[in-house]
């Protein structure tokens, strides 16, 4: 089987754990003879290949593009969404001003607004964007025409696949696809007989929500490691983020997968509490190097995770020092590591 894969164009320049879940997949499929392309461009000889994958849905200003094109060509086409509603977020979380869009005028309109903002960097990147495909004007009304054009989406829970029916009024045929993390790399083997500490692996930007984090352990001795680099557009909160940071508080950037798992092995508990995951490929990482988790229920967290992690809500930093206190006191889920 010869599969094209149309990926996000800053895929490898920014990482993140999608960058992850799509490498690993296509080394996996390999092993199993399917031929992968990857790129963020189609081409013109789609004859070649025996299925397409496109990934994000709400990135609209390169998806409805191919759409368009696939649908002309009746090439079997998959989608993986990689999607969670952020209405939450879009209140409570964002910048000033979008939060006070999403409050006045509703999350459907900041939703729309940043959509508008990235077809404009498109169209300024590529300027034959404007004449290749029709412009979304707004956010359901292209993801919409995009889950009719293709034929079965690949969602990573039932959540996900719920909470998108939801968003665009559709039933949407789909295979669950459950994500999951590579135990060759991340293991027990080799951690410390003590251990010690708070470790938040990702990307440092509003919607992992460090900042929350770091407040919420501000006053205590509690060590706290944040692995990751500021996301693309993510400066000045990154620069908040340490400003905001005591003597307890260390910023890991550019490790190496073998030295992130063994971060993950050095650390008692990793918190993630972000404002939504889908799941959090770090918690999966961190279960199987024997962390006890801290955790959100935005997204499809629970899902995963189930009664093996100790939750908390993003904007409360009460509520976030009891969820990381209680998971510093209760050993790491064997049952969940196996799962």
């Amino acid at each position: 089987m010869r599969a094209l894969w149309l990926i996000r164009r800053s895929l490898e320049e920014q990482p993140g754990g999608d960058t992850i879940q799509v490498l690993r997949t296509a080394e996996a499929l390999g092993k199993l003879g399917v031929e992968i392309t990857m790129t963020p461009t189609p081409g013109r000889n789609l004859e070649h290949y025996d299925v397409v994958h496109l990934f994000h849905l709400d990135r609209l200003w390169e998806n409805l593009h191919h759409c368009r094109m696939l649908r002309t060509r009746k090439i079997p086409t998959l989608l993986t969404p990689i999607f969670w509603a952020s209405d939450a977020f879009d209140r409570y979380g964002r910048s000033l001003p979008q939060r006070m869009i999403a409050r006045s005028l509703g999350t459907g309109a900041l939703r729309n607004i940043r959509l508008a903002y990235q077809w404009a960097d498109q169209i300024r990147r590529v300027p034959s964007s404007l004449t290749e495909t029709r412009l979304a004007l707004g956010f359901r009304r292209g993801a919409r025409a995009i889950l009719r054009s293709i034929d079965r989406t690949l969602p990573a829970s039932v959540a996900e696949q719920r909470a998108l029916e939801k968003l665009v009024g559709l039933t949407v045929p789909s295979t669950i696809v459950p994500a999951g993390a590579d135990n060759h790399m991340f293991h027990l083997a080799g951690a410390p007989a003590t251990r010690t500490g708070v470790l938040c692996a990702g990307r440092i930007e509003p919607r992992k929500n460090q900042l929350a984090l770091i407040r919420a352990l501000r006053d205590t001795e509690i060590p706290l490691t944040l692995a990751g680099k500021p996301g693309p557009t993510a400066g000045a909160y990154a620069r908040q983020c340490r400003k905001e940071s005591g003597k307890n508080v260390r910023f890991l950037e550019g490790l190496t997968p073998d030295e992130i798992a063994g971060t993950y092995r050095e650390a008692r508990v990793h918190a993630l509490v972000s404002w939504y995951e889908t799941p959090g490929l770090a918690s999966l990482e961190a279960a199987l190097c024997g962390c006890s988790l801290v955790a959100t229920e935005g997204g499809c967290t629970v899902e995963y995770l189930g009664q093996h992690a100790r939750y908390c809500q993003p904007d409360n930093p009460a509520s976030i020092r009891r969820a990381v206190l209680e998971a510093l006191e209760e050993p790491p889920s064997n049952s969940l590591r196996e799962r």
